[in-house]
């Protein structure tokens, strides 16, 4: 017999109950994968560091402020800069 074959990976008791537990009670409903580059990742970090917040709740808070201002004066400025692309 040839000993080429790979042992079967296992997880200790305590880490599939802590997979299980995770999984069961995080709310899968509610969340997405979301792709950033590092350096956003690092600048984030350094956000929700000094606004003692989660990155999550930061990056929610900074997102939620950058529509509202959209949503305020995000129209203006989008025929100001059409405006400004005709005339140049």
């Amino acid at each position: 017999m040839s000993s080429n074959i790979l042992p079967q990976h296992t997880f200790p008791l305590l880490d599939l109950y802590a997979c299980k537990c995770y999984n069961a009670c995080m709310e899968t409903q509610n969340y997405s994968t979301l792709r950033i580059r590092k350096d956003t990742q690092r600048k984030l970090k350094v956000v929700a560091a000094l606004r003692q917040e989660s990155m999550l709740e930061t990056l929610d808070s900074l997102v939620t402020q950058e529509y509202e201002r959209l949503q305020k004066g995000g129209k203006r400025d989008v025929a100001l800069h059409k405006d400004q692309a005709r005339g140049e």
